[in-house]
């Protein structure tokens, strides 16, 4: 368990965002959207281990989710006061990027001309809010 003065960030959940694919660029948004309620980031950030144990860190296998099967990791992890919400914008996210982006979060990240532009298209996701999104900018080398 980490100290409450640290910020958990991306490489401590596995993400290497210097990966130019878009592929890490997604799972820590997925990340940065659990990590934006109010809720610990211990809690967080292992809630977002077992998604990517299971192998949830995609546009695709979001896409196609089974809802209860989210709700029930998210569980798991702790997430339980917002866990039948985010199971749904988790859903939602992997759908977005499936449809608009072709499941390419490189493409929606190659649309964006600046840093603001890419903090303001985030929060079109559902569920990602300003604090998300702040998180995701803060880690994200755009």
């Amino acid at each position: 368990m980490m100290s409450a003065d640290k910020r958990i960030g991306p490489r401590d959940l596995g993400i290497k965002l210097h990966d130019k694919s878009g592929r890490d660029h997604f799972k820590w948004l997925l990340a940065c959207q659990l990590f934006g309620a109010p809720i610990s980031q211990e809690v967080a950030a292992n809630t977002y281990r077992l998604l990517d144990k299971k192998g949830f860190t995609t546009p695709d296998k979001l896409a196609r989710a089974d809802w209860q099967e989210l709700v029930d990791l998210l569980d798991e992890g702790g997430y339980r006061r917002y866990d039948e919400s985010t199971a749904r914008e988790l859903i939602s996210i992997g759908k977005v990027t499936k449809e608009k982006y072709g499941g390419s979060f490189k493409e929606f990240l190659d649309e964006a001309r600046s840093r603001a532009e890419t903090r303001r298209k985030v929060q079109q996701f559902k569920g990602v809010g300003p604090t998300a999104a702040d998180i995701f900018m803060r880690e994200a080398k755009l």
